[in-house]
């Protein structure tokens, strides 16, 4: 006994020295105390209502009924200190209003993300264990304030003795909240009795997205209208929608010895259309002394008065979801300790970023915006934000190993390849700067047929530097931001279960 608690003791610190806790893309894996304490590393385990998510053939092999709640509250504290400038023919870099060489960290904020689910014994079709849970296989959140508008397209005015912005630009210019609610029903039976089971999950799946982004135009004018430092004009995008969609989720496990599973899962969720309302504000360069010269209404006056013209349209875009595939190994020790080792390989070069499509546009009718529909190809231009995402491999490794009849503790730790593993497609909406590696301790609490689940997580990303602009849908808009990132966070998970 004295050799299996040391053994315990020596994998549990040697996994908390590890770091890090997130998925690649935008994948979220914070369903459960237990799976997500075992580092992930649950597929051949799959004992409660969690297996819904990691492996529906677990099902079948519990033997009492089970209702679950979970939350993960997890903390993204993200850097980027940019580099975000174009050279002129002497190399000298001409500023943008992004706010360069200067560090800025992301908007903070510790984030909410609930799940539940039961599963139930029913005497048909030879003890089918049925399950309805709702979990997000998908989510991601983060926004960033980078840029002020330059001189040449805002004039400052004194505020409480500080120097403020004339106009009232958005101030979340980078942002993407995206949340894919996944509704499962669950259905598994043991097809071989006590050794072999399968498992489905029929979702459906409603997807969320609220995607800000800025993007720097050409002037469409001539000189002297487009003359440096009034060359681009910034257009803030923010795009508010929502669709349906359906996957499926399906599983096996088997059990090889009376001491150790093996399982292998597949996941695929199908094409998500999201389609909503958008408002894309542009910002028109200032010149006091050209704009004069001008009568309002046309094109002239228009891009150097220094207005931000805002146009509202509807918008559609499709959400391109990756499939993944699994494949598990359980090892019970002793009626104590249970070890695991999962794999995962995600098809991630699937999603290929979001391309918006506009149409049914409307912006206040009045003289001085009376020239947008001299140039409707500038101010009605579909937007997109394109990657080139690799496919990415996972291995996790965990264990949880039962102290006594009140407490059970897990470990686990995974290494999580990155989806951008050249780092060209970095941007403020999604940052994924190289592989990670994961660590997670927590414990359950049991207390009657009650079980009380607490893991916490550290995260640590490599640091990346981007060099460079690149178009990578030849649209002559770039597609990534120039800097450097660095990324952490933090998690905590809490689950409450019961068993009847």
């Amino acid at each position: 006994m004295g050799m299996i608690k040391f053994t315990v003791l020596g994998l549990s610190l040697g996994l908390f020295a590890c770091l890090q806790v997130s998925a690649a893309g935008f994948q979220n894996t914070s369903v459960g105390a237990t799976s997500k304490g075992m580092g992930e590393a649950f597929r051949a385990t799959a004992n409660d209502w969690t297996a819904a998510y990691y492996n529906p053939a677990g099902y079948a092999f519990i033997p009492d009924n089970q209702l679950g709640l979970n939350w993960a509250f997890p903390y993204l504290r993200h850097e980027l200190t940019p580099n975000y400038g174009y050279r002129d023919n002497f190399g000298n870099r001409v500023e943008t209003g992004v706010f360069n060489d200067h560090q800025v960290n992301n908007s903070h904020e510790i984030l909410n993300i609930p799940s539940a689910g039961f599963l139930l014994r029913f005497p048909v079709w030879q003890e089918t264990v049925f399950g309805l849970s709702a979990f997000e296989p998908f989510d991601y959140n983060i926004s960033w304030n980078l840029y002020t508008p330059p001189e040449a397209y805002n004039d400052l005015v004194q505020l409480n003795g500080a120097d403020t912005n004339r106009l009232d630009i958005p101030t979340s210019q980078f942002s993407n909240n995206l949340d894919v609610v996944a509704f499962q029903l669950t259905a598994a039976r043991e097809f071989i009795p006590d050794k072999l089971s399968i498992g489905l999950g029929l979702q459906l799946l409603r997807g969320d997205l609220v995607f800000n982004d800025l993007t720097f135009r050409n002037n469409p004018l001539a000189s002297p209208v487009s003359d440096r430092p009034r060359d681009l004009v910034p257009e803030f995008s923010s795009n508010d929608g929502r669709g349906w969609g359906f996957g499926i989720n399906a599983g096996m496990m088997m059990k090889v010895t009376p001491k150790m599973n093996v399982a292998a899962t597949v996941k695929i969720p199908f094409d998500i259309k999201i389609s909503g309302e958008s408002t894309l504000s542009f910002l028109m360069p200032r010149n006091t002394f050209l704009s004069p010269q001008y009568q309002p209404g046309s094109e002239e006056f228009l891009f150097t008065n220094g207005s931000l013209v805002p146009i509202s349209a509807n918008f559609e875009t499709t959400l391109k979801l990756p499939t993944s595939l699994a494949a598990g190994i359980a090892y019970n020790v002793n009626e104590k300790l249970n070890v695991a080792f999962d794999v995962e390989y995600t098809l991630w070069s699937k999603y290929n970023g979001l391309e918006f499509e506009y149409a049914d546009f409307s912006y206040p009718r009045i003289s001085e915006y009376r020239a947008i529909d001299s140039t409707p190809e500038f101010f009605t231009s579909d937007l997109s934000s394109p990657v080139e995402w690799n496919n990415s491999g996972k291995i996790m490794a965990g264990l949880n190993y039962k102290l006594n009849n009140l407490l059970t503790i897990m470990a686990g730790a995974s290494l999580d390849q990155s989806v951008a593993r050249e780092g060209i497609a970095v941007k403020p909406q999604f940052v994924d700067t190289g592989n990670k590696l994961t660590v997670n301790l927590g414990g359950l609490f049991h207390l009657s047929r009650w079980d009380f689940g607490l893991v916490t997580s550290f995260t640590d990303f490599p640091d990346q530097t981007i060099s460079g602009f690149i178009d990578l849908d030849n649209d002559g808009i770039n597609d990534n931001f120039p800097g450097t990132y660095g990324a952490r966070g933090f998690e905590t998970i809490i689950s409450v279960g019961h068993r009847f």
